[in-house]
């Protein structure tokens, strides 16, 4: 066994940029907004901002309200909450854990929060605990909340828009007059509700949503609307800021500064208007509108990368909330990919030019070109949220958040549900050694499948956890990374468990796994990498200069490993700085002799592991040698191996044990 790791230094890449301004919020003397990075606070008026994103286990910020001493905010992950203006954010509840916040709204002193595929939740405890309330509601895309006061609206992707008006425990539709079922925002101002559809224009209603009518004006894609001093102002992503001064009635487009006008967010202070765009910049205009000022171009920011892959030499990075990146140079520079229609890339897998990409709403997209462009292809699926893909055999599978596992026989030309036995519809991560094909959940713990997706069992003998964050398999070995149990290790196809955690910080959430050769490396919630060179029986820190938390994911390119790092983009270290080994002894309780040896050696190991399998097995993780254990000690013929350094995996009561040794 081998532990000792030379320290090696991570540096940034150069991106990939972060972006999307998505929702402004005034408090008293300071400005927050919910960005693709995090959260910004600026306390002179828009001049000069900051992050403030300690305690966010991510940063793709969507919506921000205020209840009491709290601000609050929506991610991808959770709601958090702050009662010291940023400073410091927590978990608000535990209710929301792990799912899609898209929008919050406060009524009188409840919370609400929209999510994605898990309906609409309600707290009445400032976010300390929260129930559904989703009677009459079957949307699965809950895309913006807003209150007049005695009721809540919903509106949703492909759903159209929704009423309550007993705080969520009942809903029901509203969309006479509307053509369009995808809604993006809505506004109360005035006595009248403004909403904007996804590619239908803007639409207005005086009663309360019975009825609704086209705003006459020609507004393009409103992504929000404001009240400054009396007046209406829209953002829009393509058309800028548009102002009325007669209820909606007829507007004017006021873009006079602005160097960009895809827009996402429009907000107000008491004396400040301000817009933020899909870049990352935000603008303010102290005189209504008449003209814009660049205030944040100093507070350039890298999005948070969830998912890394290889195609050939080209690195693609699929990030939460700021798009599909590839970079062909290390990560000098990256191209933003613009052919998926959506921002939010769950999980990228690649073999060899073909590359597919899972993401939020959209589905499956798929390139034949190494990732530079992507086609939908979404036939026969009825999900469209995708976080996890594994190839198996000549099939390719999809794990869903809703639907479970599906299935394509023709490099994803049409799609088949694949989830007989699996008892979670919630898929969190595959894995597969070509035969044999594991799927982690997100409740359910770990299923396999020996028939290329068409039965699953479960195999969670030993394994506590069913949260299933990562998979990965090495010579055999499959390691399953949980959310708050750290690592477990199987060496017959997930039937026994044991822990694989020596060296984790105890309850550790991993949050991703990656294998090269016989390494594997860890990332995890708390921001660090680690490296095990036994198959997962010890862990060695390999963070030094790494910064931000946690780590979404990992990837070997060339002589560098990458790791996606929340709101820090990408980063590298060199893989010779971190994969030094030294010998310990006879730690691993694994004895074998002479070491170095040219034509015979002699393993000892644990009376109780007879009648198993020792494997020989090289850097690249080839299994050169299987032999069976023969009591106590196994006399194995190394003869007809290279001079080099190898490996041997064996097992004793505490679990998998693997050892190098040297061949003269």
């Amino acid at each position: 066994m081998f532990s000792t790791i030379c320290p090696g230094q991570w540096v940034p890449t150069s991106g990939p940029a972060g972006g999307f301004i998505r929702n402004f919020l005034f408090d008293g003397n300071l400005v927050y907004a919910a960005t693709g990075g995090g959260v910004l606070v600026s306390a002179d008026e828009g001049v000069t901002w900051v992050f403030r994103n300690s305690g966010l286990t991510s940063c793709d910020t969507k919506s921000l309200a205020r209840l009491g001493s709290y601000i609050y905010v929506s991610t991808d992950e959770n709601v958090f909450r702050t009662d010291d203006h940023g400073l410091h954010w927590e978990a608000a509840g535990e209710e929301l854990n792990g799912k899609y916040i898209k929008t919050i709204v406060t009524s009188g002193q409840v919370l609400l929060a929209g999510t994605y595929l898990r309906g609409i939740f309600r707290s009445p405890d400032s976010g300390a605990t929260w129930t559904a309330v989703n009677s009459g509601l079957s949307a699965k895309y809950v895309y913006w909340l807003t209150t007049d006061g005695p009721n809540v609206y919903a509106g949703t992707y492909l759903n159209g828009l929704h009423k309550s008006t007993d705080l969520g425990d009942n809903w029901s539709a509203i969309n006479n007059g509307i053509t369009e079922s995808s809604i993006m925002t809505i506004h109360s101002f005035e006595g009248k509700l403004y909403a904007s559809t996804l590619s239908s224009g803007t639409f207005v209603s005086a009663d309360s949503g019975a009825f609704w009518s086209a705003l006459g004006a020609s507004l393009s894609s409103v992504k929000g609307f404001t009240t400054f001093k009396g007046n209406l102002y829209a953002g829009s992503y393509g058309g800028g800021v548009y102002k009325s001064t007669d209820s909606g009635q007829t507007w004017v487009a006021i873009n006079a500064g602005l160097a960009e006008t895809d827009l996402w967010a429009i907000g107000c202070s008491d004396s400040t208007l301000f817009v933020g765009a899909s870049s990352g910049h935000i603008y303010r205009s102290t005189d209504e509108g008449s003209s814009w000022v660049l205030c944040n171009s100093s507070n350039t920011f890298k999005a948070g990368n969830g998912s890394l892959a290889l195609s050939g030499s080209t690195l693609i990075a699929g990030s939460h909330g700021s798009g599909l990146f590839t970079s062909t140079n290390g990560g000098a520079s990256w191209i933003k990919t613009t052919t998926i229609g959506t921002v939010e890339i769950r999980s990228v897998i690649s073999n060899g030019s073909l590359v597919f990409a899972g993401t939020d709403m959209l589905g499956i997209f798929k390139s034949t070109n190494g990732g530079s462009s992507f086609v939908a292809c979404n036939t026969g699926l009825s999900s469209r949220w995708f976080q996890a893909f594994a190839i198996c055999g000549s099939q390719v599978f999809a794990g869903s958040g809703e639907e479970g596992v599906c299935a394509s026989s023709n490099s994803g030309g049409n799609w088949i549900s694949a989830n007989s036995g699996i008892g979670s519809t919630q898929i969190q991560s595959l894995a597969s050694d070509g035969a044999n094909l594991f799927a982690g959940t997100a409740d359910a713990g770990l299923y396999l499948s020996v028939d290329f997706g068409m039965n699953w069992n479960p195999v969670n003998n030993g394994l506590p956890s069913t949260n299933i964050t990562a998979l990965q398999l090495i010579s055999g070995i499959l390691l399953a990374g949980t959310k708050a149990d750290g690592i477990f290790i199987s060496d017959n196809n997930g039937t026994n468990w044991f822990p694989a955690s020596n060296g984790l910080p105890a309850q550790s959430n991993i949050r991703c796994l990656c294998v090269y050769g016989s390494m594997v490396f860890a990332g995890t919630d708390s921001g660090e990498v680690f490296a095990s060179y036994d198959g997962g029986n010890s862990w060695n820190s390999v963070s030094n200069g790494l910064s931000g938390s946690p780590v979404l994911s990992l990837c070997v390119s060339g002589n560098y490993l990458y790791a996606g790092i929340n709101a820090g983009g990408v980063w590298k270290v060199l893989l010779s700085a971190i994969t030094g080994i030294e010998k310990t002894g006879e730690k691993a309780g694994i004895f074998l002799y002479p070491d170095p040896g040219s034509q015979e050696i002699t393993v000892e190991t644990d009376p109780a592991c007879a009648d198993r399998d020792l494997l020989i097995y090289n850097f690249s993780g080839q299994v050169l040698l299987k032999q069976r254990q023969e009591g106590i000690r196994t006399k194995i013929n190394i003869s007809f191996l290279a001079s080099g350094v190898y490996f041997i995996r064996s097992y004793n009561k505490e679990g998998v044990q693997i050892r190098s040794f040297i061949k003269e």
